[in-house]
């Protein structure tokens, strides 16, 4: 007999003890991981922006679902994405996913919301209404004269925060005739240059000499000619919601 999936939706201020430790062991069981209450903290309870929303599917009083749409605005824009999603392996194929994100979109009409889907996940999200923002290649950088140019500001609290005070990952930073870039480390010396930031909080993280860096673009690479490796940005967009001055930035990516 199909069990009965009861749904709840909280603001993460509004969340019990019980619901966090509940939220966290899904997550953990659905992917073999072993995050703590330092990191839900950190990533919902002191979110610089505010509350996210988050929801909970139950079968009786067995938590079964979670999925969170993680406050991170951009540029002033109340914004979310949705993100730390895990459906227990019994349960999966019930539409548990799409209920979870059609019960959230509900609670926040009037805010921008944007996703990073894998390739796996890209078909779900587009039919429930989501459209292709833009697609980012990645591509060695030759010059690094130009990367002023081609990196985008983090700002100093967002950098703190997301960043300096992750529990989770450990980052790095270049400098470069008078600015400093903050590196998501891949492989050995190999690095990811997420932006430009203010080098009074280098002391955040491990300064690097020499790496390999790679950067991202909005133009077709020849890596992703080969390799067919591309990030792709999705956005929600409602009715009468003007969107095209919202500039994604790769850095706002829940997986660095």
């Amino acid at each position: 007999m199909k069990e009965d999936i009861t749904y709840e939706c909280k603001l993460s201020s509004n969340l019990t003890q019980g619901e966090k430790d509940s939220f966290i062991s899904v997550f953990n069981r659905v992917f073999n991981l072993d995050y703590n209450m330092d990191w839900f903290n950190w990533k919902y309870m002191d979110n610089i922006y505010g509350d996210s929303y988050l929801v909970l599917a139950y079968d009786g009083n067995k938590l079964v679902g979670i999925r969170s749409f993680w406050r991170n605005d951009i540029n002033g824009h109340l914004s979310y994405q949705p993100c730390d999603t895990a459906v227990l392996k019994e349960y999966r194929g019930r539409g548990i996913f799409s209920k979870m994100s059609l019960i959230a979109l509900e609670k926040i009409k009037d805010a921008f919301i944007y996703n990073f889907p894998n390739e796996n996940s890209l078909p779900g999200n587009l039919k429930l209404g989501w459209k292709v923002n833009k697609y980012c290649y990645l591509k060695p950088v030759l010059s690094r004269t130009k990367l002023k140019q081609e990196s985008k500001y983090i700002d100093d609290d967002y950098l703190i925060w997301k960043f300096g005070e992750s529990p989770i990952n450990k980052y790095h930073y270049y400098e470069k005739d008078g600015q400093s870039y903050l590196l998501y480390g891949r492989k050995k010396n190999i690095y990811y240059v997420l932006g430009r930031f203010n080098d009074k909080y280098s002391k955040y993280f491990t300064k690097v000499n020499y790496p390999i860096l790679f950067n991202y673009t909005t133009k077709r690479t020849i890596i992703y000619k080969m390799f067919k490796n591309r990030t792709t940005i999705v956005s929600f967009e409602r009715e009468n919601q003007d969107t095209s001055k919202i500039d994604i930035p790769i850095f706002k990516g829940d997986f660095f």
